[in-house]
């Protein structure tokens, strides 16, 4: 390139300037030489054969590291330090290293001295990531542990000797026959350090064959039987292909879809590691991947009433399309929507779902896939999830996992012919001789990719042999550095931006590269895209890298200061937008990676402070909005990493607890929930409102994991008065909600609704939506037991199933709650349908204890109606889950409602019944349980006789209720103590029973039960 060209004499391609080997981070080789005895030989010699000797001795050094392509970074005295890779990486730059400094030591021996003087030298060489600054074709100056530790070996290898490091010693491979020496201590490193002493450098012909391995004829067939198999017997299944990067996973995957894409409909997407919406983007890219894109989604889905509405507004608020009005639209909604999708699209065609880097994929995304599997109806449905893995990891059970090793011999060569002549089709001419097409067959280890970049290499200078490639970054590496400055350029930009990105993203990031300029970045970005480097993917306008493993080398190799100020440029990009939930998570990964990236390379820089800051808070914000969609894991991730760039003493370091604590909570993980209390305590030790949060917060732990609360600690049952400060809204709304939960347990249930309002107030002091609408779904509930009467319950329920319609997890058990008021109010085919609702949003969203639920709540409304068998079956297979669920304690108590339903029945079968017998006393039962229980014996006992003892069963149960203002629990009691009186022959005592009980189920305004008691009184009168 002659100096100061703006375009390549060639092509005519604008030439970036500096090139891409200006301070960029590079996997190099470092080679220290240094004379043996330096000091005898200038005692030996005059000063003037000194000087000859040692010009000698330079040469010699300078010759061998330039012929084998290296660098002389610099002399250090008698010294010499080379560096290989430093501007353009070569996949053997390990071995050049070697062959250089086994010529050096051959060069030098030969040094002619006086008679009885030898020249000799000792080596260290070591292969590592170093920060490379300088320009191609001048001098280099390499920085980076690599080169401290090519030192250290060279101090410790002996006269003649040369030894390489651990990571050298893995890039050469069989090329460099080798000794094993002992590990060494060595200066400034803390573990000793494994070393190897070179013996020699081995001819091509030395080399043994590789190994043989399986082909791909085999997973072929059997992903074509697997569709086929789905396709006949209209049903989903989900495939697993894995492996090592670039060993053909994707190739198989196209070779299959192009078998079956006429027959099938494919939708494709891929998984990232960072940004926004990471359980639902890879959905909503395969929507798009669609020939006819959203379009063709929306038609699918119109076809699917009732349900398409619903269905279409979560796609919609997945894709961007459409904003989500209220509450944010919940990831168990997108999922139900998506695989609605898959259903309508596969009434007409099988469906093929490949899912690309599922290495990637997050938890939540990895259960919807699940779901996807298991939930599809009458679905021909093929989903392939390709995931990068060096070894075999677990699968379910029954699925299909590929495990790709390398290609053999044989296949291996008909890959690289087949390369060749489609390279030759492009070049008009032959891009390599028989000779070098074999040598790629042998080198590249049966590794598509590497015979790929291996023959692409052969366009390039090759004046040694090279060794078998054992680092797939350096394969890229050396294929990126022969691109043309300005393609390069664009890629380490689009490698900034991320998985995926656009020519605006680019263009914002190259405001700092005039070469850039103009049209030269949609040229680049045009033969990019005709050399297949990039794709088209995702909405229109958005691209990819064709290999993956290609962004992330560009990505390492940029200096991480760079790195820093790219990232930094997005998130003031993103920040000065208009607010958008959809790149709140984008928002994030930008900040928290240059605030990573700079911390790194420049932890003394001055913006550092408010750079960390930044990415707290959008951390913890977008935390914050996926706790709101009910993404727990990323929400949980979220919060912890913002939390641990939240400085101490920083008062969000409560409001992080509280959250984070609700996200273990929900996930059951109550260990996780107690450390995040910890650590508030030790980021926020010396603040009083954050210490009473805390104490307030384990006790809550204590209660709502069902173990014990701490004893003696502050607001600890028996502790003494504690209160929080008077404006600390949110330990008093946490301290309300602990009142309640302690008030609910022992049975009064007025107070604990009180108790949950109070905590709505202090929720709504704090502004916080999230908090308001959770104590709103628990006093909806509580309403089910409190004195509350029904019309104003029922009220309630109306408001909160509009409120909370975009997000069904909470609509649930609003609806179980109204079905419940409305069979007290008589209504009971109206609660039937209620719970048939329930259930179809449960089926939808893989809701298993929302359908436990629904089950519980059918068992009391066909009681209420009097179909008692049916309300015991209900109950018996509530219980029955929820004991496999390890709910051992309200299944034993479904038991108990099932064998009062069966008593109801006629059975007489109840005498000597476990569920009738009383458990021990720790933990003591919940009062509603004790009750029930010794009614129910009273029951029993009156029907078999025993008159006495079921009075004394029905006092007790009666006596129980002294500690509880549950109106339907006290009118159902007092009405079961009155049908054992009358049948004991105690009529008045009987009447006063009954006339309790109608008390309160009428001031409840339970019309269905009270009209029965009423009806009893009155027939209870005809007696007389």
């Amino acid at each position: 390139m002659p100096d100061g060209a703006r375009f390549c004499p060639e092509c005519g391609t604008p030439v970036v300037a500096g090139g891409p080997s200006s301070d960029s981070r590079r996997i190099v080789t470092a080679l220290f030489i240094d004379l043996v005895g330096s000091t005898v030989l200038a005692e030996t010699l005059d000063p003037e054969a000194l000087r000859r000797t040692m010009d000698r001795y330079y040469r010699a050094c300078t010759t061998a590291v330039t012929e084998h392509g290296g660098v002389v970074e610099k002399f250090i005295g008698d010294a010499v330090m080379a560096v290989f890779g430093a501007f353009v990486t070569h996949e053997d730059d390990a071995l050049h290293a070697v062959r250089a400094a086994c010529a050096v030591r051959e060069s030098v021996a030969a040094v002619a001295t006086a008679p009885g003087v030898r020249l000799d030298i000792h080596c260290g060489i070591a292969s590592g990531e170093a920060v490379v600054a300088g320009v191609l074709g001048g001098a280099a100056r390499v920085v980076g542990d690599v080169v401290h530790t090519a030192a250290r070996l060279q101090s410790h290898a002996g006269p003649h000797e040369i030894l390489i490091g651990e990571e050298t010693a893995g890039l050469v491979g069989g090329r460099v026959r080798m000794e094993p020496v002992a590990p060494l201590r060595v200066k400034g490193k803390r573990e000793p350090v494994a070393a190897r002493r070179v013996v020699s450098v081995l001819d091509a012909t030395g080399r043994e064959d590789l190994v043989p391995l399986v082909g791909r004829d085999g997973e072929l067939r059997l992903l074509l039987a697997e569709f086929a198999e789905i396709r006949d017997e209209r049903r989903s299944r989900p495939v697993s292909v894995a492996g090592p990067p670039g060993i053909g996973k994707s190739r198989l995957v196209r070779e299959f879809l192009g078998r079956v894409g006429e027959e099938a409909v494919v939708l494709r997407a891929g998984c990232q590691a960072y940004g926004a919406g990471l359980a639902h983007r890879p959905l909503a890219e395969a929507v798009w991947s669609l020939p006819g894109g959203w379009e063709q989604a929306q038609r699918a889905l119109e076809t699917l009433r009732p349900s398409a509405d619903r269905a279409l507004t979560a796609l919609a608020v997945a894709l961007g399309i459409r904003t989500g009005n209220g509450l944010p639209v919940s990831v168990d909604e997108i999922g139900w929507a998506f695989r609605r999708l898959l259903e309508a699209l596969g009434r007409d065609a099988p469906v093929v779902l490949v899912l690309e880097d599922f290495q990637w994929a997050q938890p939540t995304l990895t259960g919807m896939v699940a779901d996807l599997a298991e939930g599809a109806r009458d679905t021909p449905l093929l989903i392939i999830r390709v995931a990068r893995a060096e070894t075999g990891g677990a699968v379910p059970a029954g699925d299909l996992a590929l495990r790709l090793d390398a290609l053999a011999p044989a296949q291996t060569e008909r890959l690289v012919a087949l390369l060749a002549d489609r390279a030759e089709v492009v070049a008009q001419e032959a891009v390599a001789t028989d000779e070098e097409l074999s040598r790629v067959v042998r080198e590249c280890d049966g590794n598509p990719l590497f015979a790929e970049l291996l023959l692409e290499n052969l366009a390039g200078p090759r004046s040694v042999d090279r060794g078998v490639p054992t680092s797939i970054r350096v394969l890229l590496t050396a294929w990126l550095d022969r691109l043309p400055a300005t393609d390069r350029a664009v890629l380490e930009r689009a490698a900034g931006v991320g998985g995926s990105f656009t020519a605006e993203d680019v263009r914002v990031l190259a405001d700092d590269e005039p070469a850039l300029a103009g049209g030269v970045l949609d040229d680049a970005l045009g033969r990019l895209l005709r050399a297949r480097v990039i794709h088209p993917y995702g909405p229109p306008g958005a691209y990819r890298f064709t290999r993956a493993l290609a962004r992330d080398t560009l990505y390492e190799m940029t200096s991480k200061a760079r790195r820093a100020d790219w990232h930094t440029v997005l998130a003031d990009r993103l920040d000065a937008g208009a607010p958008d939930p959809a790149t709140e998570g984008d928002l994030a990964h930008h900040l928290e990676s240059a605030c990573r990236l700079l911390s790194e390379a420049d932890p003394g820089d001055p913006g550092l402070p408010a750079l960390t800051g930044r990415a707290a808070r959008a951390l913890v914000a977008t935390g914050y909005r996926a706790l709101h969609r009910r993404d727990l894991p990323a929400a949980v991730s979220l919060m912890e990493r913002g939390r641990a760039l939240t400085p101490d003493g920083d008062p969000q370091h409560r409001v992080l607890a509280a959250r984070i604590t609700d996200a273990y909570a929900a996930l059951g993980r109550w260990d996780s929930a107690r450390r995040a209390v910890a650590e508030a305590e030790r980021g926020n030790a010396d603040d009083i409102p954050t210490r009473d949060t805390c104490a307030i917060l384990r006790q809550l732990i204590a209660l709502r994991s069902g173990g014990p609360e701490p004893v003696g600690a502050p607001y600890a049952p028996g502790a003494g008065y504690a209160a929080p400060g008077a404006a600390d809204d949110l330990s008093w709304c946490r301290l309300h909600q602990l009142s309640s939960l302690r008030s609910f347990a022992e049975g009064r249930i007025g107070a604990a609704e009180g108790a949950m309002r109070d905590a709505l107030s202090r929720a709504h002091g704090l502004g916080d939506t999230y908090e308001g609408n959770r104590i709103l779904a628990s006093i909806c509930e509580l309403t089910q037991w409190s004195p509350t009467p029904l019309g104003q319950a029922i009220a309630l329920c109306e408001d909160l199933v509009r409120r909370f319609d975009g997000d069904r997890s909470l609509l649930v058990p609003v609806l179980l709650t109204r079905a419940r008021h409305l069979a007290l109010s008589d209504r009971v085919d109206a609660a039937r349908e209620d719970i048939v609702l329930v259930r179809v949003h449960c089926d939808d969203l893989a809701l298993a204890l929302g359908t436990l639920a629904a089950g519980q709540t059918a068992g009391l409304v066909e009681s209420l109606a009097g179909a008692h068998l049916p309300a015991a079956g209900h109950y018996t297979a509530a219980a029955d889950g929820l004991a496999a669920l390890g709910q051992t304690r309200t299944a034993a108590t479904l038991r108990l409602y099932a064998a009062r339903e069966r008593f109801r029945a006629g059975a007489d079968d109840l005498l000597d019944a476990a569920e009738l017998t009383e458990p021990p006393a720790d933990p003591p039962a919940e009062t509603r349980t004790r009750a029930v229980r010794l009614a129910l014996r009273a029951r029993v006992r009156a029907r078999a006789g025993a008159y006495r003892e079921a009075v004394g069963d029905a006092e007790r149960a009666t006596a129980v209720l002294d500690g509880t203002d549950d109106p339907c629990l006290i009118g159902e009691v007092w009405s079961e103590a009155a049908l054992v009186l009358e049948a004991a022959g105690e009529p008045e005592r009987a009447r006063r029973a009954a006339g309790r009980a109608l008390a309160a189920l009428t001031a409840k305004e339970a019309v269905l039960p009270a009209r029965t008691v009423r009806a009893w009184l009155a027939e209870l009168e005809g007696k007389r």
